[in-house]
């Protein structure tokens, strides 16, 4: 069972809150703090939706044991910081990155650690609670190198949370239903959806 968990932020949003005002046609500066919590909030859902994350940030794994493969479950992974685990005597150790101790593949659409060309994955301790820890980073880059089409989604999820503040919902013929999630958001981010997820 793996407990993951994320150590440093995304520095940036993928757009500013001049880009969402322009899309909102918004010519005031009253709501810029609320458009902002919209822009995080509709990142974070697409991001959800894509089982993907967009700006560098940094997440925690940990595992219980060893499998081979190790599933990374914050994609798409850019680079990993760490391996770490606890030996048999309750020692933390850093399993040093390279083919013969662990083989990465970053390139599918989820990360996977397996053991090495050499030698197998170490024994660990029983009696440290998860053992085995594992940083990485995840993420296009910066707002700059998220594809456009992404930051197209957020705009107008954006929009669709800016006009409708209260529950998501209208009253038609007197009877309340939500307002569907825009399929134009979908259709966007669907190309970048990881399905089978961690």
């Amino acid at each position: 069972m793996a407990n993951y968990y994320i150590s440093v932020e995304p520095a940036s949003e993928p757009i500013t809150t001049a880009e969402a005002k322009a899309h909102l046609r918004v010519d005031f500066s009253d709501e810029d703090t609320y458009i902002d919590t919209l822009i995080a909030t509709a990142r974070e859902y697409c991001e959800a939706y894509c089982n993907r994350v967009f700006i560098t940030q940094t997440w925690i794994q940990e595992e219980d044991v060893f499998t081979n493969p190790i599933k990374l479950k914050i994609n798409k992974v850019a680079s990993l910081t760490s391996l770490k685990y606890y030996d048999t005597n309750d020692s933390q150790q850093t399993l040093t990155d390279n083919s013969a101790n662990f083989q990465k593949d970053f390139n599918s659409d989820v990360a996977k650690i397996y053991e090495g060309t050499t030698n197998a994955f170490p024994n660990i301790s029983t009696s440290v609670i998860n053992p085995i820890e594992i940083t990485y980073v995840c993420g296009y880059g910066d707002a700059s190198d998220v594809p456009s089409d992404i930051k197209h989604a957020i705009k107008l999820m954006v929009a669709h949370l800016y006009e409708n503040r209260d529950m998501v919902h209208r009253p038609i013929a007197s009877m309340p239903f939500d307002v569907p999630m825009p399929s134009s958001v979908r259709n966007l981010l669907n190309r970048y959806r990881i399905r089978h997820f961690g």
